[in-house]
């Protein structure tokens, strides 16, 4: 997978980091935006996706998996400080949601509804499309 985040970049002392149901066969880079797969009832890599309205963020995984190693759990960081990659560029202070590219982020302004979006976190700075931006995450 390309556009891994930068995880716990504020240090494990300000994040929360919680335990995700995976798939064993499933390899996960550290730093993949996660989200929840209603189907297998695990979390699974955000992939590409135009309407992002049905997919429930989970988190960053804190570590990397490999596929077939046994390991059915993986940890998610769920607030603190990331380094995410975004798509169509973000400004200090926007909401941020799902992003329209596998493993991006998003900024949720304009002509995207908030209220109709999933957000997980806010800018804590400025960046171009295909930037990495650093995301306060609010997810508990």
């Amino acid at each position: 997978m390309a556009n891994e985040a930068t995880v716990l970049v504020e240090g494990t002392a300000k994040s929360i980091v919680r335990e995700f149901t995976v798939a064993d066969g499933t390899a996960i880079p550290k730093g993949t935006l996660m989200v929840y797969d209603t189907a297998t009832r695990t979390a699974v890599a955000h992939g590409v996706s135009a309407v992002n309205k049905t997919e429930r963020p989970l988190g960053f995984a804190t570590t990397e998996k490999e596929a077939n190693d046994g390991k059915t759990t993986i940890g998610l960081q769920r607030t603190g400080v990331v380094d995410a990659w975004n798509d169509g560029g973000v400004a200090t202070g926007d909401l941020v949601g799902l992003g329209t590219t596998a493993n991006r982020v998003r900024g949720l302004y304009g002509a995207v509804s908030i209220y109709q979006e999933i957000w997980f976190g806010r800018a804590l700075e400025t960046g171009a499309t295909a930037t990495q931006v650093k995301i306060a995450l609010a997810l508990g």
